[in-house]
């Protein structure tokens, strides 16, 4: 598995591998042009089932008209669109201007800003139904931004934060693979606050007495081995590992073994692959008397 002698495949997605070669730079994490490309063509969605969730949860208090709906850590936009089929007005803010640049445009009820999570000095207090922060949380100054969400929140409005585990895979050879990818390379690479993605957030708690927890979504995706791996290289720990390995061969490594894991005897393609995220929410309500 990814040993020493393995023998390199001689083809290699040129489009994965320029995308794995711009995440080298640290300081710009996120920012390059082809990584915000990456995070719209290969980051999985939710489903409706989540964001019926977060519209029942809303529903919750007398106080949520719907009117206006804040997603914080936005990024390109794959966890703000979703919201505006539910709310009359919808706002995007991330810290990236490429991942802002590559937002969907000219939707008339979505508009996005760039901008600190921790800065939501350009809403009004108590103004927004619903804040949501979609995997991540772990990015972020929690205390500033409990304190910046209590605010502008009306009274009884929902803030609501949601991500993904790590996936499984249909083919136990592969799960290895990604197992190794994920812990013995990249493990070194991986943020501080990964570990608490990988504890789906069970570290975490909401500013808003009477919060609570909801474990029983997940994301399911059947995916050809590129486009699973177009994922992986949008992993920041990958990024990083780059910086540190920029000659490394890594990447085309664990396509090859995807690809043997997944082959139909001679036939090619591989066959695809079947993906499973688990989804992990928390949502808490403003104290209606606030």
């Amino acid at each position: 598995m990814l040993a020493k002698g393995l023998v390199r495949p001689k083809l290699i997605v040129q489009q994965i591998g320029w995308i794995c070669r711009t995440m080298a730079d640290k300081s710009k994490l996120f920012e390059s042009p082809d990584i915000a490309d990456a995070y719209v063509k290969y980051r999985p969605t939710y489903g409706p089932d989540v964001y019926n969730t977060i519209v029942e949860f809303c529903k919750e208090t007398e106080t949520c008209d719907f009117s206006l709906a804040v997603d914080i850590g936005s990024g390109s936009g794959q966890s703000t669109l979703p919201l505006s089929k539910h709310f009359r007005q919808v706002m995007g803010v991330d810290v990236s201007e490429s991942q802002v640049s590559n937002a969907p445009k000219h939707i008339p009820n979505v508009t996005f800003r760039v901008g600190p999570a921790e800065d939501l000095s350009f809403l009004e207090k108590n103004s927004v139904d619903l804040v949501t922060v979609a995997q991540a949380l772990h990015w972020m100054d929690t205390e500033k931004l409990y304190a910046e969400v209590e605010r502008v929140l009306k009274p009884g409005g929902a803030f609501v934060v949601f991500g993904y585990g790590l996936s499984t895979l249909d083919e136990p050879k592969a799960q290895e693979t990604l197992n190794y990818l994920y812990k013995d390379v990249l493990g070194p690479y991986w943020t501080d606050g990964r570990q608490h993605v990988e504890e789906h957030y069970k570290s975490y708690s909401l500013p808003f007495s009477g919060w609570r927890r909801n474990d029983s979504l997940k994301i399911e995706r059947t995916w050809t081995v590129d486009e699973f791996v177009g994922y992986l290289c949008s992993w920041s720990a990958f990024q990083n590992y780059l910086m540190a390995n920029p000659m490394a061969n890594t990447m085309p490594s664990v396509k090859h073994e995807f690809r043997e894991a997944y082959a139909q005897g001679d036939m090619e393609p591989p066959r695809e692959m079947k993906i499973v995220w688990p989804v992990f929410m928390l949502m808490g309500h403003k104290p209606a008397s606030s």
